[in-house]
């Protein structure tokens, strides 16, 4: 598992988290992370808190979209980007 991952499953049920308190949970399990890198991999807290109120409908959401692009999160991660870039 790389930090990326470690982080994800660290704040996986628990949004609400901050970064601090990733940090010292990661730290714990031995690994080593700067709150830059949180803020790289999840988003800011505050985006965090925001998303926590509807975050299982989107949770489920997303893992529907990442079954369709064949459990390929890069993939899917690049076709999120594009529909980004291409809103009307």
């Amino acid at each position: 598992m790389n930090k990326a991952d470690a982080i994800r499953e660290v704040a996986k049920n628990h949004l609400h988290l901050t970064n601090n308190q990733i940090k010292q949970e990661l730290r714990r399990q031995g690994v080593v992370v700067s709150s830059s890198f949180i803020v790289n991999v999840l988003g800011s807290h505050k985006k965090r808190l925001a998303l926590s109120s509807y975050s299982i409908d989107l949770r489920k959401k997303a893992q529907e979209f990442l079954a369709l692009a064949g459990d390929d999160y890069d993939l899917a991660r690049n076709l999120l980007a594009l529909a980004a870039t291409n809103q009307d």
